[in-house]
């Protein structure tokens, strides 16, 4: 099966500048099924499955025109067209790449494999003949035209003009197999392995040692194998690839070990083939080193290479585990911490935006209040207070009140607000026990109409776990309880529980909505509101970071938290606050200065014209996208150039972000 890059054939050049030769085999090449599918991925790491005829006619072909003048990227999609079988198509182009390109080896190269894979011999040796007369007998030249000679059975010539192509170059991967493969059908495995050790011997050789290197390892000759990768490695003449073989082969024979030794000193992930990195990601599995893999996940995902970040993703996660199997809770006394109580009074996604007061619409004056308190711990007895990561119930016993303050903003006159204790400098607090509600009416503002309370405990583990949930209404103005609602539900139901809790409470708070008070903002729904309340709990401790109340080495997986609102996004385009909860992840990194945000810029630069082509409200927030990305020109470009009708809000906004 194919695998492609959308973006590859959009815009993005290619680096490659090494000529390639067509690779020699006696079968004849088998005829492309059009109904084929073909894997790509889009600029967000997205793979996609399409026919193959789809492919060619909706994206290669208008890419092959739309790159004709680039040198590079014509030579990218031209191999890329080969590979595909696309060869009849690309008889032009290839004459086209021998016009503009200033690397001739390279464009002759091209043109003669495309006219040998169409099957004009001739004309093939005459591009590979005039490509010598240009820059000499190179040994990718040389391959190609003892190919030709080959196919037109002209067998003797073949194996001279061969061997004369490896001499000008050894480490030229499809002469050397081929070489070493026409020695094994005349001498067996003996006459393989003398071969292989003659272009060894020769000048400058590197990759014939990878082989024998192969075979020692084969042969559980490990320290035979050892001495020919440290001879390699040692010159340092090896190109991009020789690394993920190395590390390949030892992996694929149980040297993990070796790997780290061997590889990790040398890998730079700039120059060296990316699958190299994530065999060293591997190893760094394997052998339980999360830190270390960690460290190279940062620079893997810098790349911004989107094949690779689905398996980056899992590494990721991988290693989270790790930390989460030798995370053990500290003992802490809570009279030496500082506790703080934080009162949101708008949905946490609101945050992160520089007030965007003029985008949502806002709640009059005096209006009155609800409060959310975050929810205890249920609990059989007493428990020690102690330090420890964020797991699923601590994160939904913040989450669950913060998506119950956002559906009284949405869905009702009065005003929504949240109550989370933390620790300064620590983090989040979770409270064991059912929390005194008659404490909490002297601390409440006078605005206060009511608050909830509210306890969330969970028995059995994964898909078998049993959540249990109680809220209860308390009346500011009586200082009673008025009611308690709770319910339970295995761990699929717990969105169809919060959604039923809502709506009781929704009915005994009153004043209620037929519509939200912004038009754009759709009700969550049952199966998509534990994903929802998942970053309704990442996106609060993003508030915390960008707002100084904890430091930045407490955050456990902060790609998956900025990623976690973009996939939503991908996921359902038609949900707006999805695109907003990114927006706002991205300006509350900014704030706390994220190491990790330059991998969003393309990324979310794309996001950002599709969403202005699909005239997403959301797109009207791109000047704190600029803003965040460093973009000075574009903002002070939109700045200049404001419609006389821009509200005082909006340009105040705007100010705001230009600081």
């Amino acid at each position: 099966m194919f695998k492609r890059i959308l973006s590859a054939l959009s815009g993005k050049k290619s680096s490659t500048s090494t000529p390639v030769s067509s690779a020699h085999t006696d079968a004849p090449p088998p005829q492309p099924d059009e109904s084929e599918l073909i894997t790509v991925y889009d600029s967000y790491g997205r793979e996609m499955q399409i026919t193959r005829n789809e492919w060619r006619n909706n994206v290669f072909l208008p890419n092959l025109r739309e790159k004709w003048n680039s040198a590079d990227e014509l030579y990218s999609l031209i191999i890329s067209g080969l590979n595909d079988g696309f060869v009849a198509d690309l008889i032009p182009a290839a004459a086209q790449l021998v016009e503009i390109d200033s690397n001739p080896e390279r464009s002759h190269v091209i043109q003669g494999i495309v006219l040998l894979e169409n099957g004009q011999l001739d004309a093939a040796e005459n591009a590979l003949r005039t490509g010598m007369a240009k820059v000499g007998a190179t040994g990718t030249l040389l391959t190609n035209l003892a190919k030709v000679f080959s196919e037109r059975g002209e067998q003797a010539l073949a194996d001279e003009t061969l061997w004369h192509a490896i001499q000008a170059d050894p480490n030229q991967e499809n002469g050397l197999l081929w070489w070493a493969a026409l020695q094994r059908e005349k001498a067996g495995e003996a006459g393989y392995l003398e071969a292989l050790r003659t272009v060894a011997a020769l000048p400058g050789s590197w990759r014939a040692p990878l082989w024998l290197a192969r075979h020692c390892l084969e042969q559980k000759d490990v320290e035979s194998a050892r001495g020919f990768y440290t001879q390699v490695l040692t010159a340092g003449t090896f190109d991009g690839s020789a690394l993920m073989m190395i590390s390949g082969d030892l992996g694929n024979n149980g040297q993990i070990p070796l790997i780290i030794e061997l590889v990790e000193p040398i890998y730079d992930e700039h120059k060296h083939d990316p699958m190299a990195g994530i065999n060293l990601l591997r190893a760094y599995q394997e052998l339980g080193q999360a830190a270390e893999g960690e460290a190279l996940l940062a620079r893997l995902y810098a790349l911004g290479f989107a094949p690779i970040k689905s398996q980056l993703d899992q590494f990721a996660q991988a290693f989270q585990q790790m930390h989460k199997q030798d995370a053990q809770g500290v003992p802490v006394d809570p009279e030496s911490l500082q506790f703080a109580t934080l009162a949101l009074n708008q949905p946490i996604w609101h945050y992160g935006l520089r007030n965007a007061d003029w985008f949502f619409a806002q709640k009059p004056e005096g209006a009155s209040q609800i409060g959310f308190f975050a929810l205890s711990k249920s609990t059989d007895g007493a428990e020690r207070a102690e330090s420890q990561r964020e797991d699923e119930l601590g994160r939904f016993s913040r989450a669950i009140p913060l998506y119950l303050a956002e559906a009284v903003h949405y869905w009702s006159d009065h005003v929504g607000t949240c109550y989370i204790q933390i620790v300064e400098g620590g983090g989040p607090v979770l409270s064991g026990g059912e929390a005194d509600g008659q404490a909490l009416f002297d601390i409440v503002p006078p605005t206060m109409k009511s608050f909830i309370t509210g306890e969330i405990g969970c028995s059995g583990e994964g898909d078998q776990a049993q959540w249990q949930l109680s809220l209860s209404l308390w009346d500011c103005a009586t200082r009673t309880r008025q009611t308690t609602e709770s319910g339970s539900a295995a761990k699929a139901g717990i969105g169809a529980l919060v959604l039923d809790l809502e709506q009781r409470l929704l009915a005994r708070i009153g004043l209620r909505r037929e519509t939200p008070v912004d038009s754009f903002y759709l009700h969550p729904t049952a199966e998509a509101l534990p994903v929802y309340l998942t970053e309704l709990g990442q996106a609060f401790m993003l508030t915390l970071l960008a707002n100084g109340r904890m430091p930045k080495s407490a955050m456990w997986g902060e790609r998956a938290m900025l990623d976690w609102p973009l996939n939503m996004a991908l996921h359902w385009p038609t949900v707006e606050v999805a695109k907003l909860m990114y927006i706002s992840g991205l300006g509350k990194a900014h704030d706390y200065q994220s190491d990790v945000l330059a991998e969003y810029k393309e990324r979310s630069l794309q996001w950002l014209r599709e969403l202005e082509q699909a005239g997403s409200p959301a797109s009207r927030l791109a000047p704190l996208i600029w803003k965040v990305f460093g973009m000075q020109a574009e903002l002070h470009a939109y700045l200049s150039n404001l419609p006389d009708d821009t509200s005082a809000a909006h340009k105040a906004w705007l100010e705001r972000v230009s600081e």
